[in-house]
């Protein structure tokens, strides 16, 4: 018997997710790989402008739908009869359907001023236009990623999207061999039709009641969902224009080369970190909303995830710091250890955002999308201040000073809004663990940026503490045994 079913739950959910995601940023490097030998950097460089496209449009005509679908759809579960349910289900089919067409006709009858936009070349607008398949289909794995989300089906979810990686792998090789860079469009079209294909299968293979709405009661009964993807999307908008200023500002003021230090620093920070948090947020928001009207239980949840955060996040943080240079001449080259110390700043900076991250989905389970993108514009206005005014004086580290900066000033933010709104508060075990990882941390920075010279004499034994009391930690809510009922079927 579990310790405690809902610490043995978010771990499941988080090992079998965030493995998936490991598996396909696997693939996706060995695809990358044999792209680069294919087609050559002409070919990765086609390959990251159509994708940027397609990601563009499905966000755009996405209307923030699937971050909200997965909050309503939870709810509907949990507190719905199966009529109710079946309606919720029928009406975000629609919606998405609606999106997936006016995504399409969009990206068609916009072709030649995107290729323009684009390319500064409008030859390129028949292929932009054939890209609107990809948008289309894009869209509508996404609505059906989203049902399954919400409906908690999560390892349902990750086997969909590590087949349609691997399949869409082997698919497109042969097609790069035989075809060039004439294959890469194909590519994109057979590419999301696996995709589709597969969360298609997992979706189809669910048991509730389909019960059919006409399109004007889907319409009226959205628009309430629709106002909180609104919100979601101009957060969103907010956080692109706000990267992009910070590269163009770099751009401007040192080099090109500079903006390639940043964009290595962030991506480590926010892709490869950032995928405990995706891993431990597939589970954990639909959780949440279905229980986002009980105050105690919410706070008994976001206390659990925070403690479940504060055993995975820390030890990693603290390696990260450790070997910063190592992990940015792996990942990228030894021309890039001229972004360690901006890569070190950002790290101490993840941990005040994975405490905060918990804490921040209550606005999103409480339908308050306004003060959700009020938040974000709070975030970015003092990481963007900050990087301003510091970078005279700092450099390119003022990047991740300003990271570091601006998620102190969110978390007693959140945490603030997050009272108000649940009477939510830390318990003293998650204030206990999170004082003592932020000691550990801020004495590993310390060493590994000011004192180099005793790096790893210094920081080592810091990690090994970090890792030991991460363990002793876990030790109190789950058992290794527990490991075999996770993949057993019920």
């Amino acid at each position: 018997m579990s310790k405690n079913p809902s610490y043995n739950q978010i771990l499941k959910s988080t090992t079998i997710f965030g493995g998936s995601q490991i598996f396909i940023i696997l693939v996706g490097i060995i695809r990358t790989k044999i792209i680069a030998i294919l087609l050559g950097p002409a070919g990765v460089g086609l390959i990251g402008i159509y994708q940027s496209i397609i990601d563009m449009m499905r966000t755009g005509y996405g209307l923030g739908m699937d971050t909200a679908g997965v909050r309503e759809i939870a709810e509907a579960k949990a507190n719905a009869d199966d009529t109710t349910f079946g309606k919720v289900i029928s009406r975000f089919g629609k919606w998405f359907r609606w999106t997936a067409v006016l995504g399409f006709f969009s990206c068609a009858i916009f072709c030649y001023p995107i290729s323009i936009w684009v390319f500064e070349d409008d030859g390129y607008a028949l292929l932009v236009a054939a890209l609107s398949i990809c948008v289309s289909l894009a869209i509508l794995t996404t609505g059906r990623s989203t049902i399954l989300q919400g409906m908690r089906k999560i390892p349902e979810l990750a086997k969909s999207n590590m087949l349609g990686s691997i399949f869409g792998l082997i698919a497109t090789v042969p097609i790069y061999y035989t075809i060039g860079l004439d294959g890469i469009i194909p590519a994109f079209i057979i590419t999301w039709l696996i995709s589709f294909f597969c969360v298609e299968y997992y979706y189809r293979k669910q048991r509730f009641n389909k019960v059919e709405i006409s399109g004007k009661e889907a319409f009226y009964s959205g628009l309430s969902t629709l106002k909180l993807g609104i919100f979601i999307v101009l957060a969103g908008l907010i956080s692109t224009i706000s990267m992009f200023l910070v590269r163009a500002y770099i751009t401007r003021e040192d080099s090109v080369d500079t903006a390639g230090l940043f964009q290595s620093a962030w991506v480590i920070t926010n892709i490869y970190l950032g995928l405990i948090l995706r891993s431990m947020g597939s589970d954990f928001f639909p959780r949440l909303s279905a229980i986002a009207g009980q105050k105690d239980k919410v706070k008994q949840l976001i206390n659990e995830q925070s403690y479940i955060v504060l055993i995975i996040a820390p030890p990693a943080i603290t390696g990260m710091l450790i070997f910063s240079d190592f992990a940015l001449s792996v990942l990228y080259s030894g021309k890039f250890t001229g972004a360690g110390t901006l890569l070190c700043w950002q790290l101490t900076g993840t941990f005040f955002k994975v405490l905060s991250w918990p804490v921040a989905f209550i606005m999103l389970a409480k339908n308050r999308g306004l003060i959700f993108f009020m938040s974000e514009v709070a975030y970015y206005g003092v990481y963007l201040a900050a990087s301003y005014l510091l970078y005279p004086y700092y450099g390119l580290a003022a990047a991740g000073i300003g990271y570091l900066m601006a998620y102190i000033v969110y978390l007693p933010l959140v945490l603030i809004v997050g009272h108000q709104l649940s009477e939510f508060r830390w318990d003293k075990k998650t204030i206990q663990m999170a004082l003592i990882n932020l000691i550990l941390i801020c004495i590993t920075f310390y060493i590994a940026t000011y004192i180099p010279e005793y790096a790893y004499l210094g920081t080592i034994p810091l990690l090994c503490i970090s890792l030991l009391y991460a363990y002793l930690n876990l030790r109190k809510v789950f058992s290794i045994s527990e490991l075999k009922g996770w993949f057993k079927r019920k």
